[in-house]
């Protein structure tokens, strides 16, 4: 995925990271993986649905999004790529980079 990202992004990734990360994380990318590790932040985001379907039952789901710097992570792709945390290998879900500082990934997998 290449994406125009302005020079003044450049450097604040990061910074960013390195300030309010809460994780290392080491990718794999197209079955390579990456010599070194980056600090990512990783936050758990919980949704609650009203589901009709169920009976009007609420509905409840962990998300697991990990924001990274998106310097040098230019060939991340969602369904191919994965991402170890302490250790542990996730799957990339899906990504977007919207060409400021940070990748936003959405990492499958019990956290």
């Amino acid at each position: 995925m290449r994406i125009h990202r302005p020079a003044v992004f450049a450097g604040m990734g990061p910074a960013f990271a390195g300030a309010f990360g809460n994780v290392d994380c080491r990718f794999t990318i197209d079955g390579l993986m990456q010599p070194e590790t980056c600090r990512g932040l990783l936050r758990q985001k919980r949704e609650l649905e009203l589901a009709d379907e169920y009976g009007r039952q609420d509905v409840e789901a962990v998300t697991h999004v990990l924001s990274v710097p998106a310097t040098g992570l230019e060939d991340l792709e969602s369904e191919r790529d994965q991402v170890e945390i302490d250790g542990k290998a996730y799957a990339i879900r899906n990504l977007t980079d919207d060409g400021r500082a940070m990748l936003k990934i959405w990492l499958r997998g019990d956290i």
